[in-house]
């Protein structure tokens, strides 16, 4: 992926209708085939600044580019994940991947092509003919990561998408995501509770602090890609895991 800035983020403040401030004076550039994590305490505008960036909400005052153009304009080359996996109950796994690319309007002979492919790459390839309520979560979050992918999009930007599953199988899905990404490269945001998933997933993290939020810290993560499960043991994740926490701490409310 070539470097360059792909998001900018300027003097942005986000209120509901005469509300508090939700989010005051955030500034962050984000280049292309960066992963960038959004940590802090509830409430902070994690998932605010996420919808913002995405295009399903207007900014207050300050400004947001996408490739230069406001993030409305550029969602075809984006792909928002929810908490929830929000599959269609009654269209099987198969169905459920496709959808995007039905809508766009893509051929029959492509749509399939690229659904086989997707759940080829989410481990999913046996389960095409399943139906929702056949899978366990982490299988529903590998078939909206695939329906995600299944456009190739610029930007993918997910909203705690783990944040409901067990230690190992938000793990494992950490792993899958990476592996993902390095064969189907996309600029990543990523809203997390987890200071061990951000460390582990991504380029920078960014620190906020609530009421309102604000950026308090941006920290680097070292580590190059791909990442291995092992990465989770070495002192230097371990030592990068704890100056993270001692910055989300800085920031909880007492």
């Amino acid at each position: 992926m070539n470097a360059g800035p792909i998001v900018k983020v300027s003097a942005l403040k986000k209120r509901f209708g005469s509300g508090p401030l939700v989010l005051d004076g955030i500034d962050l550039e984000v280049n292309r085939g960066e992963f960038v994590s959004f940590i802090g305490p509830s409430g902070c505008g994690k998932s605010t600044l996420l919808r913002l960036i995405a295009g399903l909400t207007s900014a207050s005052e300050g400004s947001i580019t996408v490739e230069e153009v406001a993030p409305e304009k550029a969602r075809k080359r984006m792909f928002f994940v929810f908490q929830d996996a929000n599959l269609i109950p009654w269209r099987r796994v198969a169905e459920n991947v496709e959808l995007p690319l039905l809508l766009r309007g893509d051929d029959p002979v492509h749509r399939r092509e690229c659904v086989a492919r997707m759940l080829e790459v989410v481990g999913l390839a046996g389960a095409a003919e399943k139906y929702p309520w056949q899978l366990s979560g982490g299988m529903k979050m590998r078939v909206s990561i695939a329906r995600a992918l299944s456009v190739a999009p610029d930007i993918l930007l997910l909203d705690e998408p783990f944040g409901a599953l067990d230690e190992m199988t938000r793990d494992r899905l950490n792993e899958d995501l990476l592996a993902i990404r390095s064969r189907d490269p996309f600029t990543g945001f990523f809203v997390t509770h987890s200071v061990a998933e951000a460390v582990f997933l991504s380029s920078r993290i960014v620190v906020l602090g609530a009421n309102p939020g604000r950026v308090t810290a941006v920290i680097d993560v070292p580590f190059a890609y791909p990442r291995q499960a092992e990465l989770r043991e070495s002192p230097a994740f371990l030592r990068l895991l704890a100056t993270t926490a001692q910055a989300l701490r800085a920031v909880r409310p007492a």
